[in-house]
């Protein structure tokens, strides 16, 4: 076992059943030295334990696993790299379930309690190994435990970062004040908020005066490697002639334009954005319980000069995505993807990102199989059910295998509505669902 910066702890085993209690307090002692809680650290090891012991009993005979447990403030992943063999990944969907028959069904009923006691996961090939990351998160308190300030005009003010409990008290702010659509699903949680920061996930800066009272703020993070994110601006009670959202944009704007980023983009912007700095891309429907819906306006600027990508396309969008780059005055070369009977692998995985404050969820493709129709329908079916009422899936034009899915996506009522340059290894298009439109 090696140790790398305090963060990142290695063990390779080989595929024997003798070394299970060796792999399972391995997971147990790095997610509590990395901070996880007793529940959250307990919850991961089983997950651990149900997925070495699968892997022990289909690996290939002196087949070895490599284990990696990594820390980061408000989470953990533990990582499995092992040779494929006949890895059933389909139980990892969420609408997986797993009959009780055949010995080898047992076994897959593991990786399901795995997948149900993690809050993440991933797959990605290596050559002839399969590289398989599970995510668990701590735990913290809502914003409901907290008290929220009142807040009133303030006469003068500085943008500038906030210390912690600054940061806690913005976070409360920005739940009393702003529509849930606008906000990071994090900002459910102040302590998360506050650690996401502190290791550099998200970078906050507010508005307030010199006594310390805040008037607003605005959230920025990395979205790849060259788009820059950003939520707000939040004003709380401020006039809007007050020129505080500009002064944040300008402050947001000043700190990126040092960095490498191509571009920032607002996908759910607030009625305080001053859009007058930005680029409209295009919009996307959020249906409201109760009746009545949203268009939410995403808008983007450039930092730099495009220096354009290759990106692929199924041909069934291409007309979809060519207009959106001839309107966006992008510079893309579009390669088309088509089936030429090459073979897959029989299952897809499919991982949701669930909101249910404001009744989202985004789809991201996980693993290409021959059954992605099948599986997108059992999970809009599923979401339907439990009144989730937008239903989106992210598309990564940089990854010719996501764009395989979009024949499914269209068989299964879903719509290309917006392209998001730079904002995965390609760009990405959101597809939307369409109530009755499944073919």
């Amino acid at each position: 076992m090696e140790t790398s910066h305090l963060t990142d702890v290695k063990l390779t085993l080989q595929a024997d059943l003798i070394f299970l209690p060796l792999a399972t307090s391995f997971v147990e002692q790095s997610a509590r030295a990395f901070g996880l809680g007793e529940p959250e650290a307990l919850g991961l090891t089983l997950a651990a334990e149900e997925i070495f012991a699968y892997l022990c009993r289909a690996a290939a005979p002196g087949s070895e696993v490599q284990m990696h447990c990594t820390g980061r403030r408000y989470y953990v992943e533990q990582g499995f790299l092992f040779e494929v063999r006949n890895f059933n990944m389909r139980v990892f969907n969420l609408t997986a379930s797993v009959p009780t028959c055949e010995p080898a069904e047992t076994d897959e009923t593991g990786l399901l309690i795995a997948s149900r006691m993690v809050d993440g996961f991933r797959f990605i090939q290596k050559d002839k190994n399969l590289h398989l990351i599970l995510t668990k998160e701590k735990t913290y308190p809502s914003f409901f435990d907290l008290p929220v300030p009142e807040a009133r005009p303030l006469n003068e003010f500085s943008v500038r970062p906030p210390d912690s409990e600054e940061l806690k008290m913005f976070v409360n702010l920005v739940n009393e004040h702003h529509l849930a659509q606008t906000i990071p699903m994090s900002f459910n949680f102040p302590g998360k908020v506050v650690d996401m920061v502190a290791c550099g996930d998200f970078f906050v800066e507010i508005a307030a005066d010199r006594a310390g009272h805040i008037g607003g703020g605005l959230i920025w993070h990395w979205d790849g490697i060259r788009l820059v994110e950003f939520y707000g601006p939040y004003l709380f009670n401020q006039p809007l002639e007050s020129g505080m959202a500009q002064s944040l944009i300008e402050s947001c704007i000043g700190a990126i334009a040092r960095t490498h980023a191509v571009g920032m983009i607002n996908r759910n912007p607030t009625r305080e954005l001053p859009t007058e700095y930005f680029d409209p891309l295009g919009s996307l429907t959020f249906r409201q319980r109760g009746g009545g819906a949203l268009d939410m306006m995403a808008y983007y600027r450039h930092l730099d000069e495009d220096p354009g990508l290759l990106v692929w396309a199924h041909p069934s969008i291409n007309v979809f995505v060519a207009d959106e780059y001839q309107r966006l005055v992008f510079a893309r070369e579009i390669r088309l993807v088509r089936d030429q009977g090459e073979s897959t692998s029989p299952w897809s995985v499919i991982s949701a990102e669930l909101d249910r404050g404001s009744s989202r969820v985004t789809l991201h493709p996980i693993w290409l199989g021959n059954d992605s129709e099948k599986v997108l329908e059992a999970y809009v079916e599923t979401l339907q059910k439990e009144e989730i009422l937008n239903i989106f899936f992210q598309m990564d034009l940089g990854r010719p295998w996501h764009c395989h899915f979009t024949p499914a996506l269209l068989g299964c009522g879903f719509k290309p509505r917006l392209l998001l340059p730079y904002a995965g290894k390609g760009d990405l298009v959101i597809f939307q669902h369409e109530p009755g439109e499944s073919s």
